[in-house]
């Protein structure tokens, strides 16, 4: 990869560290515990223009208990759309009124946006505690900055707990901002064929394509940096080619089996405008391929080094004096497994030893907009896409699949997606 998707690539692997303490549970429970959350209605209202409008909330946490109870809490939030938020998008604070003073920050994981804050005592780790049968409330400021997406609507943000005994009800802890101009958004549609998988041997060339197609208003407010990973076993050295203008060029490798892939400029976010990028996979002579076995490819898009789209498709590897002829462009047979260089903790995220390589990729949890995080991916013959049917909660399994391909971005040696 680039110096600049190399970062991309690290940026998702840590953006969440400094936002998520060791501790967190994101988990949504409506049952009765000792700490009641409620986020007050905005004021004056939940319209938001573009551009710098804010409104103003307040946040109530109350211990019905007889003891004192820690509490810690973020505000997630992702926007009705296909983009993911840019740095200085939003506005957001969280000011103590009857409660420790408190500090506030910003960040972005997997294509979501969010707000933590914490005593200003401690750090992104410290907890709030709430003394017997009190309260503690802030004020809490959002608003719509000068870059938020032209091609994303309306925003929603939820006060979720992190850590501690907190009843977290979406019927008091969520609200819906409008945004204003209102659109309808559209989607960001990205397919790496064939998704049934390609065919390879050492010494063998295998054609592929990645297409993106746009749906909707407005546009990404920056380019969109792309990269194809490859979760080869060791002993595989793969290369990669594009047809670019005609030419069939060599793609730069920035650390074995990472590849950088030209970006989609701002020019290319006209609604209804395809892109399609003819692809060779290669893989050396000399690779040491014993038996048969598939691999996983990733095509990965990243906006300002959040990385929101995670595309894939398999390759079946063969070894090279099982080869005969031409390689195939379909694989035949199903894989026994899909290799993987996640981290082993992440959930959900390495395709089932049993299953085909369509079943596979529909299984994994992604990091955006289904996750999951998700983070969207697919490898069925669908378009995977990113748009108003985001689910909000997948950013940490989708940290977990970053974390990995980051350390292998450095030489260590990943959707916001949804299936459609």
């Amino acid at each position: 990869m680039s110096a600049r998707l190399a970062a991309a690539t690290l940026v998702a692997a840590v953006a969440g560290s400094a936002f998520l303490p060791a501790t967190a549970n994101a988990t949504e429970s409506t049952s009765t515990h000792p700490l009641t959350m409620t986020l007050g209605a905005p004021v004056p209202d939940n319209t938001v223009k573009r551009g710098g409008d804010t409104r103003t909330m307040t946040l109530t946490v109350t211990n019905s208990s007889d003891k004192a109870q820690d509490f810690q809490a973020w505000l997630p939030g992702r926007a009705e759309g296909p983009s993911p938020m840019p740095a200085g998008s939003i506005v957001f604070d969280v000011t103590a009124l009857d409660a420790p003073a408190t500090k506030s920050r910003v960040g972005r994981q997997d294509g979501a946006w969010q707000g933590l804050f914490h005593p200003a005592s401690g750090d992104a780790s410290s907890a709030f505690s709430v003394p017997a049968h009190e309260e503690f409330t802030w004020k809490v400021t959002f608003g719509l900055g000068a870059t938020y997406p032209t091609n994303d609507g309306d925003f929603t943000l939820k006060a979720s707990p992190l850590s501690g005994g907190v009843t977290a009800d979406p019927a008091r802890n969520t609200v819906v901002f409008k945004t204003e101009p209102a659109i309808e958004p559209g989607t960001f549609e990205v397919r790496l064929d064939p998704t049934a998988g390609v065919r390879l041997h050492p010494g063998g060339r295998a054609e592929m394509s990645l297409t993106t197609r746009t749906t909707g208003p407005g546009e990404f407010p920056d380019d969109i940096d792309r990269g194809l990973v490859i979760d080869a076993l060791p002993g595989m050295d793969f290369g990669l080619e594009a047809e670019i203008d005609g030419k069939t060029v060599e793609m730069p490798e920035s650390s074995p089996n990472h590849f950088d892939l030209p970006p989609l400029g701002k020019g290319f976010n006209h609604a209804g405008e395809t892109n399609s990028l003819k692809l060779f996979l290669s893989l050396e002579d000399g690779s040491e391929v014993e038996k048969e076995t598939w691999v996983r490819l990733h095509a990965l898009h990243f906006l300002e080094g959040d990385l929101f789209v995670d595309s894939q498709a398999d390759a079946k590897i063969l070894p090279a004096q099982t080869s005969t002829g031409s390689p195939s462009a379909t694989p035949s047979a199903t894989p026994s497994a899909s290799p993987s260089t996640q981290p082993s903790s992440a959930p959900s995220a390495t395709a089932d030893s049993t299953a085909t390589p369509s079943t596979a990729a529909s299984s994994t949890t992604a990091a955006g907009t289904s996750t999951t995080g998700g983070s969207g991916t697919t490898a069925t013959g669908s378009l995977a896409s990113t748009g108003s049917g985001a689910g909000l909660w997948a950013t940490v399994a989708g940290v977990l699949l970053a974390v990995g391909f980051g350390a292998a971005a450095l030489g260590g040696r990943r959707r916001r997606a949804t299936a459609v």
